[in-house]
């Protein structure tokens, strides 16, 4: 444990889809943002050019794109992980080592031998021949 404990946490908590779900909408957020700010200085320059004011309102990236991203930045920073509640319960108890190592240990998988494969005659992997 104590060679890959530490990794195979912080792996567990990396590659969980709940935080891929929270990066991706961190992304879209931030880039709407900058998109919403992009469009709104582009619009700056072009009414200068053209000595005339754009209607902006109807503009797809709305206003609400900051707030957006600031739920999201929230979302991010205090992230709910169904890998670190387990791991946080594990370490409350007094066999904490073997409850973390049935967590990030990856289930056993069981390897068929050459006679078990050679009963499988028809060759399609179900069993039945």
């Amino acid at each position: 444990m104590r060679n890959r404990g530490v990794v195979a946490i912080a792996n567990s908590i990396l590659n969980a889809t709940e935080m891929d779900e929270v990066v991706a909408a961190l992304i879209d957020a931030s880039r709407a943002v900058g998109h919403h700010g992009g469009y709104l200085e582009c619009v700056q320059q072009v009414e200068e050019a053209f000595g005339q004011q754009f209607d902006t309102h109807r503009c797809s990236m709305t206003d609400q794109a900051d707030s957006i991203l600031s739920q999201a930045e929230e979302v991010y920073d205090h992230p709910s992980l169904l890998v670190m509640e387990l791991v946080i319960e594990a370490l409350k108890h007094d066999d904490w080592c073997a409850l973390l190592r049935s967590i990030i240990d990856p289930p056993k998988t069981v390897e068929l031998s050459d006679e078990e494969e050679a009963t499988d005659s028809d060759g399609d992997g179900d069993g039945y021949e």
